[in-house]
This record gives C-alpha cells, sequence and structure tokens, in this order.
C-alpha cells in the first residue's frame, strides 16, 4: 500500500463520504436528522468524548473545559497535561474566563453543564448571572481542524462590559511513548489572529499547531505558557492583571512552553451576543498558512459535511425498527460511533477505537466491530480486510496493532496465542457468506491460511488452545490450557473449511481440518468443562485449576459448542458470579487480580483495583455474549430486556451513574456509589458493533459457517418489525409479523419458499416477509452446509432440499414440520438411521444427520 504523506491524496473513506452525500435524503440537509440522533443531558458528571476524522476531544465531570485534545494528522500527538491514565480528569488543558460589567474575574465550566451530544458534536449551556454561555465543539471534515465556539449572550434587561479569558495550554504528548515536548516556537497572523506554534521535534511529526479565530477577533493574546501561567492557577495573569496581553512571539532560536491565550472585550446591549470563533488544528510545519485561509472561509461547511456524512450512515444503512424507541434511537447512534470514530493514520483514514484517548489502529477493535458491519455494510468490512492484510508481514502474518512511536510508524503482528487471528477468520467467513465475493476472499486467502496455521501452533497434545493471557485479555502471563481460545479455535477451523470449500482451496485437508475441529470441540467439554462450578474454566501452566469465572466462556453457548443442558448451567453460572442487574455482566470474578500481579506476570497494577478496568469491570462485549447465550437457548424475551436495560443509551442512562454512551468498560464497585457505574470510553466502537450485532440476532439472524438463517423473534411491545441485511451482496428487508416461536409462512419477493435458511443458488429478491404462527407447511430451519434450493411437493408431500458442502462433511439438517416425517432420503437412498423426531402440539422438529456423499447432495424429506 502506499503511503501519502500530506493531504492532497485523499483517503478512500472520505471520497466514499463525501458521494454518499450527493444522496443525502431531505432530512439530513437540515436539522431533522441531527434532532432525531442528539440526546439532550441535564448538568451530570459525566466523561465525553467526541471528535471527527482528523482531531478528536476529551472532556470530564459534565464540564466544557477540555482535558485533552488528540491531533491524528500529520502524525498522532495529543494536548494532555495528566500524570497518569487514571487521573486524567483532574488537569484541563483548555480553560475559560468570564468577568460580566464590574463583578469579579471567575473561570467558569468547572461544573457539570447541560449539554447536547452526539457523536460528532457536543454544546454545553449555562446561565452566569446576566447572561447564558454556549460552549460547543465540532469537527472538520476533510481538513485536521475541530471549531469550538463560545457564544455570550446578554439575557439581562442592561447593557454588559464582556471580557473573555481563553487559554489553550500547547504541550504536546507523543503517540505511544508519551513524551511531553514542550518547547515551540511561535508566529501571529493579524489575519484571523492566528497563533501559529511550531515543534521542532521529529518524535512529534515536526507538526504545527494553529489556533485561528473566525468569529470576534481577540483584544490581545500571546504565544508564552509562562507567560500567564498554567491554566486554573492562582497566579495565572488573567485573574490579577487588568492590562493587555503581551502580545509575545517565541523566536525560533530559542523555543518555549507554547500556549495560545486571547482576550475578548465586547460591550452586549440587551439580547446582543458574542460569538468567539476558534479553528484549532494541526499540520506540517509550514502547512498551516494555507489551511487556515481555506478554513476562516470554509469551516462552517466543513463541520456541515461532517455532520452530514456521519447521519448519512447512521440513518439510511442497515435499518432496524422494533417498535421500541429506546432500541431503535440506539441502533442509529450506534451506526453514527461507526461512522464518527474513523480517524488519520499515515495517509489513511481508518477505523479507531474511540474519538480522542487511542492513537493507534487495533486489529481487534476492528474485527469485532465489523462483526455486526458485515449485516449492514459490507464495503466497510471489505476495506478493512484489505487494510490488515496491506499491514501484514512478509510471512502473511496481519498485524495486531500499528501505530506512530518516536520518530516511525511500528506495527505490532499478532503472535501465535493472539484472539485476532480467529476474529479474523470468523470476519472473512461472515463477509464471504454475506457478499459472496470470491474475487476479494480468493485475495485474503493466504492470510487467513498463515492465521490458521500460525495460532493452531498453541493448540496442545491435549487439543486444546493453549495461551499466555488469561481469558480474552493482553495482560499477564500463565501458560496453559484456556476455554476463550479453545471456543474460537473450533469456530474459526469451521469458517476455514467453508472458506477453503466455497474456493476450492486445500480440498485434501478439509476433512483432516473438520475431524480436528471435533476433537477440539470434544475436549472443551470434557477437560475444561468443571462440575463444580458448571462452567468452562482455565488451567494455569502449573497445573492448577484457574478459578475465575471468565466472560469469554458464554461464547460457547453462542456458537453453540456445548449441549443445552451445559449451555443453561453456564448461563446460570454467569447468572450467580458475573451478574450485576443494573450495569449487566462482570468480565471475570472474583476481582483479586491485585494480589496476583506476581503470579500471574501482571506489569504492575495494569489489570486495575477490583471493579476496575480487567479487574471485574463490565464491558460492551460481556453483555453481548450474555445476551447472545440467553438467545441460544430460546430466552428471548429476557435477553431483549437485558439488551435494552444494559447496552441502549436509554438503559445505560437510567443506571447508576448513567450517561449517555456505549463504553469501553464500566467501574462496577457497588461499594462506592460516586463510581459505581462509571463509564470510561463513553463512544467506544465496538460497544456499538456488539449492541447491533446483539439485535440482529435478537430479531432473528442465525449465521452457522455455511448460511445465513432466520428465526425471527418480535418484542413483547411490537406487532411488527423490519431488518435489513446484506445477503448475496444486496440490502434485503425481512419483515416480520405475527406471534409465536414459529414460522406460520416465508415469502421472497412475495413468492412462497419452504426455508427459513437463505439460499445460496436462489435470487432472494429485495424482500422476505415472514408471519409467525402455526406452521402451514414443512419448512427448513437449519442446516450445516450451503443451501443451494428447496421445493416442497405439497401434492406429494415432500420436502426437497439441495445442499452443497464436500463428501464426507458431518451435517446437521432441521426441519419444522405440521406434517408427522415418514422417511428421509439422501440422493435417492433413504436412510435407515441418524434422525429423529420432536412431537409439541401437533408440531414436528426433524433433525437429520448424515455425510455427504458429493460435492451437492438432496436430502429429501418425506410426510
Amino acid at each position: 500500500m502506499s503511503r501519502s504523506a500530506g493531504l492532497r491524496r485523499f483517503p478512500i473513506y472520505y471520497i466514499i463520504i463525501c458521494l454518499s452525500l450527493i444522496s443525502c435524503r431531505p432530512s439530513l440537509q437540515d436539522d431533522s436528522g441531527h434532532q432525531a440522533l442528539a440526546v439532550q443531558f441535564q448538568g451530570k458528571p459525566s466523561q465525553i468524548e467526541v471528535g471527527g476524522p482528523y482531531v478528536g476531544i476529551e472532556t470530564h465531570h459534565g464540564s466544557p473545559l477540555l482535558n485533552r485534545i488528540s491531533f491524528f494528522y500529520p502524525v498522532a500527538n495529543s494536548i494532555d497535561l495528566s500524570p497518569d491514565y487514571w487521573q486524567r480528569d483532574r488537569s484541563h488543558v483548555m480553560v475559560l474566563g468570564l468577568q460580566v460589567g464590574e463583578g469579579p474575574k471567575e473561570w467558569i465550566g468547572l461544573e457539570p453543564w447541560e449539554h447536547e451530544l452526539t457523536p460528532y458534536s457536543v454544546a454545553f449551556l449555562k446561565s452566569a448571572g446576566p447572561v447564558t454561555v454556549a460552549v460547543s465543539y465540532e469537527f472538520c471534515q476533510s481538513r485536521p481542524a475541530m471549531v469550538a465556539k463560545i457564544e455570550i449572550t446578554n439575557t439581562g434587561a442592561e447593557p454588559e462590559a464582556i471580557e473573555l479569558y481563553s487559554h489553550l495550554e500547547a504541550t504536546l504528548r507523543t503517540s505511544h511513548t508519551y513524551a511531553y515536548k514542550d518547547k515551540a516556537w511561535s508566529e501571529y497572523d493579524a489575519a484571523g489572529a492566528t497563533i501559529y506554534l511550531n515543534y521542532d521535534d521529529d518524535e512529534a511529526g515536526r507538526p504545527q499547531v494553529f489556533v485561528a479565530n473566525a468569529g470576534a477577533l481577540p483584544s490581545s493574546f500571546t504565544t508564552h505558557s509562562e507567560t500567564v501561567g498554567l491554566p486554573l492557577s492562582d497566579q495565572n495573569w488573567w485573574l490579577k492583571d487588568t492590562t493587555a496581553l503581551p502580545g509575545e512571539v517565541t523566536p525560533r532560536d530559542n523555543p518555549r512552553r507554547p500556549a495560545a491565550a486571547f482576550v475578548y472585550r465586547q460591550n452586549l446591549a440587551p439580547q446582543q451576543k458574542m460569538t468567539v470563533v476558534q479553528i484549532i488544528g494541526s499540520s506540517r510545519i509550514g502547512e498551516g498558512k494555507d489551511m487556515v485561509s481555506y478554513l476562516r472561509r470554509n469551516y462552517q461547511a466543513e463541520v456541515d459535511r461532517y455532520r452530514r456524512s456521519v447521519l448519512e450512515k447512521a440513518f439510511t444503512e442497515g435499518a432496524i425498527v422494533t417498535g421500541d424507541s429506546a432500541i431503535d434511537h440506539s441502533v442509529h447512534w450506534a451506526k453514527a460511533i461507526l461512522a464518527a470514530n474513523i480517524h488519520y493514520l499515515d495517509g489513511e483514514l481508518v477505523p479507531m477505537p474511540c474519538p480522542a484517548e487511542y492513537n493507534f489502529y487495533f486489529t481487534h477493535d476492528v474485527l469485532l466491530t465489523d462483526l455486526a458491519a458485515v449485516y449492514f455494510d459490507p464495503p466497510r468490512v471489505k476495506r478493512d480486510l484489505e487494510y490488515i492484510v496491506a499491514q501484514a508481514g512478509p510471512d502473511s502474518v496481519i498485524p495486531h496493532a500499528y501505530y506512530w512511536k518516536d520518530d516511525r510508524y511500528i506495527t505490532e503482528f499478532a503472535g501465535p496465542d493472539n484472539w485476532n487471528h480467529f476474529w479474523f477468520v470468523l470476519l472473512a467467513g461472515s463477509y464471504l457468506r454475506h457478499s459472496q465475493d470470491t474475487e476479494t476472499v480468493e485475495a485474503l486467502y493466504p492470510y487467513v491460511a498463515a492465521s490458521i496455521q500460525r495460532v493452531m501452533s498453541s493448540k496442545q497434545d491435549d487439543d486444546l488452545l493453549w495461551a499466555h493471557h488469561p481469558d480474552w485479555w493482553d495482560v499477564g502471563s500463565s501458560w496453559g490450557p484456556r476455554s476463550y481460545m479453545t471456543i474460537l479455535a473450533v469456530r474459526a477451523l469451521r469458517e476455514f473449511i467453508y472458506i477453503s470449500a466455497h474456493l476450492g482451496e486445500n480440498s485434501v485437508d478439509l476433512l483432516r481440518h473438520e475431524a480436528l475441529a471435533l476433537r477440539i470441540q470434544k475436549q472443551l467439554t470434557e477437560t475444561l468443562w468443571d462440575e463444580d462450578l458448571n462452567y468452562l474454566i482455565n488451567y494455569y501452566e502449573d497445573g492448577r485449576k484457574d478459578q475465575h469465572i471468565y466472560s469469554g466462556s458464554l461464547l460457547a453457548a453462542h456458537y453453540q459448542l456445548i449441549n443445552e443442558p451445559k449451555m443453561t448451567s453456564l448461563i446460570a453460572t454467569a447468572r450467580q458470579n458475573l451478574l450485576d442487574d443494573q450495569l449487566g455482566i462482570y468480565n471475570v470474578f472474583p476481582m483479586d487480580f491485585q494480589q496476583l500481579i506476581e503470579f500471574l506476570r501482571l506489569n504492575g497494577n495494569e489489570a486495575g483495583d477490583p471493579y476496575k478496568y480487567f479487574n471485574g469491570a463490565v464491558w460492551p462485549h460481556g453483555n453481548a455474549w450474555y445476551a447472545l447465550a440467553l438467545i441460544a437457548v430460546g430466552e428471548k424475551a429476557e435477553a431483549a430486556l437485558f439488551i435494552k436495560r444494559t447496552m441502549t443509551l436509554d438503559g445505560i442512562i437510567n443506571s447508576p451513574n448513567g450517561q449517555p454512551a456505549m463504553y469501553e468498560f464500566r467501574n462496577s464497585n457497588r461499594q462506592d456509589k460516586s463510581v459505581y457505574g462509571r463509564v470510561d470510553k463513553p463512544q467506544f466502537t465496538w460497544a456499538a458493533g456488539w449492541y447491533l450485532y446483539s439485535l440482529y440476532h435478537l430479531l432473528g439472524i442465525r449465521e452457522n459457517e455455511w448460511n445465513i438463517a432466520l428465526e425471527p423473534y418480535l418484542l413483547a411491545s411490537a406487532g411488527e418489525a423490519r431488518f435489513s441485511v446484506i445477503i448475496q451482496g444486496k440490502p434485503v428487508t425481512v419483515m416480520v409479523h405475527g406471534s409465536g416461536p414459529y414460522i406460520e409462512s416465508i415469502r421472497y419477493d412475495d413468492k412462497p419458499r419452504p426455508s427459513a435458511v437463505i439460499p445460496k443458488g436462489a435470487d432472494v429478491g429485495k424482500e422476505i416477509d415472514i408471519l409467525l404462527g402455526t406452521p402451514e407447511y414443512p419448512y427448513l430451519a437449519g442446516t450445516g452446509a450451503a443451501l443451494i434450493d428447496s421445493h416442497l411437493d405439497k401434492q406429494g408431500r415432500s420436502l426437497s432440499l439441495m445442499l452443497e458442502a464436500f463428501p464426507g462433511h458431518q451435517n446437521e439438517t432441521r426441519i419444522i414440520s405440521p406434517w408427522d416425517p415418514k422417511s428421509i432420503w439422501l440422493n435417492g437412498r433413504e436412510l435407515q438411521g441418524g434422525w429423529s423426531v420432536r412431537s409439541d402440539m401437533g408440531i414436528h422438529q426433524v433433525e437429520a444427520g448424515f455425510n455427504h456423499e458429493t460435492g451437492i447432495d438432496t436430502l429429501t424429506i418425506r410426510f
């Protein structure tokens, strides 16, 4: 992949977003789309992160004052004064001071303000005596800048003299190493009262930070932090001096600690407003003046285009309508997060975990998010998969992370016990099923095969997958068998088999891989299932049982790798040990990693204090895995309530210390009400992805390694539902109405078909209509092969299925029928065994197990 250093090469994400604006719906051209998405939050402590392709911000405690600004161009640098990650809420980098008339000079914004929030913007509002103050942050679409707007309105009956002090502390922190860069030289341009701060430092990518004024012009300025003192200091110049700022500029040969400080003065008549607009950005030294010239003329168009691009993604792709306003609003919010958390990195715009805190590309975050995106946005998934392999090593090993460090870009590759290999294979398989894009997957195949080969080297003689780290995390080291890794190994092997069979690759090894997957699955149950804990567990390298209950084991229920009684027991154990009824699922219990630092070779307290971070916090994927486990055992009503309570914005807002967020993790310490439920990283990409993934599965998506099937569900309060899903590369709308656990009838573009499994070989049209109720006729509910076609002979009372796999492949097929089955035939030969029937209230569930004889076999059920 070529690496363009400048902005003249527009990344592919930006081109596609711009093209999509041509077809924007009218509702997205005005404020209605924004108002439908935005959340009003009333002055409570909250962590806020919003951002755009080139800049992101972080604030804490509901304050409009910035704790961090992250720049992603030219390389990732941030303005952040925090001495410690866990104390980053205590250091402001941008502050505001206000004096009204003859009143005292005061710092404003130190308490929570009412605010309106979206994933792409935030606007704060506060009354301060005879004035109201509004502070907002928005972000540019195609230039590396953000727009901070401060509006002061005289709401009183008398004229007021206003003085506003704005201070940006501009010490940079570098990506990854997080080194301080506190020396810069400066320039000042009277056009737009623009300050340019220049950092002659290779580790920071030799950037230039600029602050330009596009609204009210300041009466004075300075570029020296030492001149005015740190923000909020008692020694700050503004608090004690009534003269103008000195207008100092730092020469290149004597760099000093940088800041961008302004004083604005204006006399406001009643109802008059002073509007300060600061354009804050980062470029290479020498690029800033052209950017500022453009942005002072076009900043509003830039932020409008960015807003519309996110709203377009939020409202027009992958429609999901359940009839529940909280669930449906959170669908749009989740898709807005996916659209907004895309940042510049080394000449490209790529998905990032959150708006401001991470300056790194993590393969894991992208893969987990795209497990949902594949249902409605395959072009995104294609780009992401291609980007991953473009960063792969010469031996086709995919990256774990990619980022700027010191003075260059660094790639960390996924080691043999890295779960990225599994998720990469799973996503490639799902992408193939939904898109039928054989050409792209053929190009991916060498990397898919390399991932399987590399990660399966961690399989030991006991046919279990061993790893150094506990569960799904990447801290500590104690080599031993892991349930999480073993679960993913079974699913990934079967995905690899499907991909290989579809592409006609490695045909001689398919049966061997299938037998290996069966052995690993058997050992998962026989060795890692603990009868005392009723749970899938892990072991340490000394052979001792790891007594922790980890959330990762819940995936065994989602992928149905253990029998139903064990799934039920697994969920019961999680409910007893991991479930916080107000927040969701702890990632681990007990929370004692602070006592295992030496034993697990942890790097100090990197796991966190009890109830925090890895050490027992609530993570969004743990909630998703619990909901998916409930769905797997048919507890859909409970899953729906759990999703609404713990994963929607309304549910999170109305929980302890709640706020509008789809977060990375929440503090689960019930003993301390001040932190119980507190959110960290509030707009997290794969939290949004797992929400959408869970909802698709709740509403009826059933996806095994060979096909996509439908098992629809309606919320208790809903009379109907609809959702859009990509099938054969095209969006198909699934309409669901009626009631009951079975399908009464199913129509593909108004043509009846006897299959809830989506056929690979037939055009499914644009709409699938499903009526729930008592089945009229037999239908295919599930099969372990690709369905080519299905045919129901009503007169002859038979159902014929054309199924594609490979010779020797073991298949389990399930049929739901109001008719009593009499016999089953494979390729014209009657099966004498291997099938069974369960009947209830006149409905028969037929389970047929058989080995495929050819590439395409015909299974016929006679009634």
